[in-house]
């Protein structure tokens, strides 16, 4: 694999600054409900809305109708075992603050990007312009999606004759330059093991395996167990940390839902969901391993790590090995669409959530908390899809009751 020469990223500011009192805090907050309410953003090179939603003064009891009793932590690299007696306990209020005066991002407030900003230099540049104007200081930029495509032009050799560079792509050097003296952070995002396109580089996908029969569109992964799928991910954000880059999104970090046939065909290895997290640490320590001075975050849905009463699965397997995992934070995103009226903790036993979406989603994100027992820091991610304005604008606030030195939404 390619080695690297860093270049020093020059920055008039500290990355890391004092957390700010929560007396400030509640100013802040109260001073970007003016300034943020009625916010609504235009994708400028699609031209079609973002998002529209408002902050509202609804008072939020975080704990609905009392205390929840949901189950205990899991220690170590052990599958947690169902046990109901954690109880969940309430937060001092704070705030996440946006401060125009400074360019230094020790939290921040993010929105997902369209693919469309990156088109070129022109609706990149006003993108940003209208992200700060109302109110964000962060933005992620999906570098690589989960069909594979990249979003701008890798230098990684094995690409050259692929069609995985979206054409007239920017550099990522482009892209972080863009970004410099606006007060945004750019967040790099990159899809992983969710990959159907490198299978053109040698070594990445499972050998002789579709996702479906080949006439019915069945489609190649790539497997976090091999080299080539190593290289090539650690390659981009080797790439992305030299550009300038300092927050960088894992995804997807998973592997395709086996069934039937595909036990005949896959190896063992790849299949037994006892043992084969290490394949997946192993992909995030390559990736560890070349990211410089840029700081990791792993996106996970929520409902992953709360619902794990029989082990972490699906986006949240890799935590099977948190022993192993260092230096990292947990992106964990909330959609409303992937809960019903009752949370399973237990072979045989459920919580009912709260019909409240608010209350929910403090409920939740607190379990999450106990199970993690601070091993990550958390940054919560809001799915607004299905959420009416007054329902986005509580989970925000909700956000801040509860702590949390950053969020995300899409």
């Amino acid at each position: 694999m390619s080695s690297y020469k860093k270049r020093k990223v020059k920055r008039s500011k500290s990355l890391y600054r004092r957390r700010k009192s929560t007396a400030r805090k509640v100013l802040e907050v109260m001073a970007m409900l003016l300034v943020v309410g009625g916010l609504c953003f235009v994708g400028f090179a699609a031209g079609r809305p973002l998002i529209n939603f408002f902050f509202g003064e609804k008072p939020i009891n975080p704990n609905g109708d009392g205390d929840g009793d949901l189950y205990a932590a899991p220690t170590g690299n052990d599958v947690p075992a169902p046990d109901n007696s954690a109880e969940i306990v309430a937060r001092p209020t704070d705030n996440l603050p946006i401060d125009d005066s400074v360019s230094d991002f020790s939290s921040y407030n993010a929105i997902f990007a369209p693919s469309s900003v990156l088109d070129n230099q022109t609706s990149l540049a006003a993108y940003i312009r209208q992200i700060r104007e109302n109110g964000f200081n962060a933005v992620i930029l999906e570098m690589k999606d989960a069909t594979g495509n990249l979003a701008y032009a890798s230098s990684y050799p094995p690409l050259a004759n692929t069609d995985i560079i979206r054409e007239n792509s920017l550099s990522a050097t482009q892209i972080y330059a863009a970004f410099e003296g606006t007060g945004v952070m750019p967040i790099a995002k990159i899809n992983t093991a969710a990959d159907h396109l490198g299978s053109a580089i040698p070594d990445v996908a499972y050998a002789g395996w579709l996702d479906a029969r080949r006439e019915d569109g069945g489609r190649p992964w790539a497997n976090p167990f091999l080299q080539g799928t190593r290289d090539y991910n650690s390659f981009l954000v080797g790439e992305l940390a030299e550009a300038g880059f300092t927050e960088i999104v894992l995804a997807n970090l998973i592997f395709p839902h086996f069934r039937g046939i595909d036990f005949s065909i896959i190896a063992d290895e790849y299949t037994n969901p006892v043992s084969r997290y290490a394949g997946l640490v192993g992909l995030w320590d390559a990736v560890y391993g070349n990211k410089g001075a840029a700081r990791l975050s792993i996106e996970m849905n929520l409902k992953d790590v709360v619902e794990s009463h029989s082990g972490y699965s699906d986006t949240a397997e890799i935590l099977r090995g948190r022993k192993d995992l260092r230096d990292t934070s947990l992106l964990l995103v909330y959609n409303k669409d992937d809960y019903g009226a009752e949370l399973i903790t237990g072979e045989n036993s459920t919580v009912i959530l709260p019909p409240d979406t608010a209350a929910a989603i403090a409920l939740l994100y607190r379990q999450a908390e106990i199970l993690l027992q601070q091993d990550f820091a958390i940054i919560p991610g809001l799915v607004t899809a299905g959420l009416s304005d007054a329902e986005t604008a509580d989970a925000l606030k909700t956000f801040a009751e509860l702590n949390f030195d950053s969020f995300v939404i899409r």
